[in-house]
């Protein structure tokens, strides 16, 4: 239905005049606006129609994991089609909603190419603190500096004011006045601002790019990262066994109770402690690697986190290991076992983990040993508790496969999505290296 316009050939750049050049660039760049703008708008419609079709899931403002709301379902398909994490879905969707529901004027400035990306990130970025709270007396947060009608006038006065000739403006010069604007809104008031509000503490640890270093607050080996980014996990575990991911009687989060446990760990290396929880990490390597005969890289999976790691790394990890071995065929594959039960047996477990190291959904790289197993064909269908017809799936997919009209069925090595539109999307199963 909708079709690229017609792009002049790279080659007959070199016979273009500067001012053509400059002028193709500077057409292109309002086309590109105007493009993003476009698709802000079918976000935006998508988002309409997923509220009325799923009306009877949790509000998009929901700030629970265990709940499944219409945003989160229009994300799982913009992941799927755009190849994009979670965060970047719903940071497009947020946008949609936001330009077409609270800054109109800036989103129709946008299509028409008037304004770049930049200058609708500092209108939005005003508008939020429009609606942020003051500061007391005290240093603790008031009420908001605008809410409901009042906010809607303000933001309403902010693009009227703002967007005054703002094609010629750049995006410093649209910045200060937005300040202006802001500073007179304000009214003399402290505005807080988001980080300043954090105050969950938590340490992550995540591989870097280059592959051998993880970060957590600076940088050090990737296996001992691994080994810590485990290590924390276990310990968080072990405190509230009852909902390992969940609060616990003295209100620590996971996060919170992963901090502790680096602190603990820190006191008892100075009281010369040695005692340590045990948690695992996951390396799927090829026994050619570990002898040293070639340096193909393995696949690690810890509590967080399935990366591919350098062959020097997997031989750190696997250095002070404890061994299973999982026969495959020729080319990769994990054998099958048989079985008519719900659940499956821990053998049955292990090989599906083993050929689907992450949930199987587009993009996703929840580690499947934190996946749900999920019947392919339902239990109750006829579908059978086997390798083949088991995939593991992180819970959100999990629950977007069963109540919306997302399907999955099996490839040969691989599966195949379909989305409520139609589209279908593939992924492939890793083998193991040997």
């Amino acid at each position: 239905m909708f079709e690229s316009a017609a792009l002049p050939a790279p080659e007959a750049l070199t016979a273009a005049t500067d001012a053509e050049l400059v002028d193709l660039v500077t057409a292109l760049d309002r086309e590109r606006c105007r493009l993003d703008a476009l698709g802000l708008r079918a976000v935006a419609e998508l988002r309409e129609r997923r509220l009325a079709e799923h009306s009877g899931l949790a509000p998009a403002d929901v700030d629970d994991p265990a709940q499944l709301t219409a945003d989160q379902v229009l994300a799982t398909e913009l992941c799927a089609a755009l190849r994009i994490g979670s965060g970047t879905a719903h940071a497009r969707i947020t946008s949609a909603r936001e330009l077409t529901e609270d800054l109109p004027a800036t989103l129709d400035a946008y299509a028409a190419g008037a304004i770049h990306f930049g200058h609708v990130a500092a209108v939005r970025g005003t508008s939020a603190l429009l609606a942020e709270r003051l500061v007391t007396a005290d240093g603790t947060d008031g009420d908001p500096l605008y809410a409901d009608d009042a906010l809607r006038r303000a933001r309403a006065e902010l693009e009227k004011t703002c967007l005054v000739g703002v094609e010629r403006l750049s995006r410093a010069q649209l910045a200060r006045r937005l300040k202006r604007f802001l500073a007179r809104a304000a009214g003399g008031h402290v505005l807080t601002v988001a980080h300043a509000r954090q105050t969950t503490p938590f340490l992550r640890v995540e591989p870097c790019d280059d592959g051998v270093n993880a970060h957590v607050s600076g940088f050090l080996p990737l296996a001992e990262g691994l080994r810590l980014d485990a290590y924390l996990d276990g310990c968080a575990d072990a405190t509230h066994p009852e909902d390992p991911r969940g609060v616990d009687a003295e209100g620590r989060t996971h996060a919170r109770r992963r901090v502790d446990a680096f602190l603990d760990s820190v006191s008892a290396a100075r009281a010369g402690s040695s005692a340590a929880p045990t948690a695992q990490v996951h390396v799927t390597v090829a026994a050619t690697t570990l002898l040293g005969l070639d340096d193909d890289p393995a696949e690690v999976v810890t509590p967080t986190s399935a990366i591919t790691v350098t062959a020097d790394v997997a031989r750190d990890l696997a250095a002070d290991a404890t061994w299973r071995r999982i026969l495959t065929d020729p080319v990769g594959a994990v054998l099958d076992v048989g079985a008519r039960t719900y659940r499956p047996s821990a053998d049955v477990a292990r090989r599906v983990r083993a050929r689907s190291t992450t949930c199987v959904f587009p993009g996703c790289v929840r580690p499947a040993q934190h996946c749900d197993l999920d019947h392919v064909t339902p239990f109750a269908q006829g579908g059978e508790t086997t390798v083949d017809n088991l995939a593991p799936e992180c819970r959100h997919h999990h629950r977007v496969k069963t109540h919306t009209r997302w399907r999955l069925r099996r490839r040969d090595r691989g599966w195949r999505w379909t989305s409520p539109t139609g589209h279908t999307y593939d992924t492939d199963d890793e083998p193991p290296p040997y």
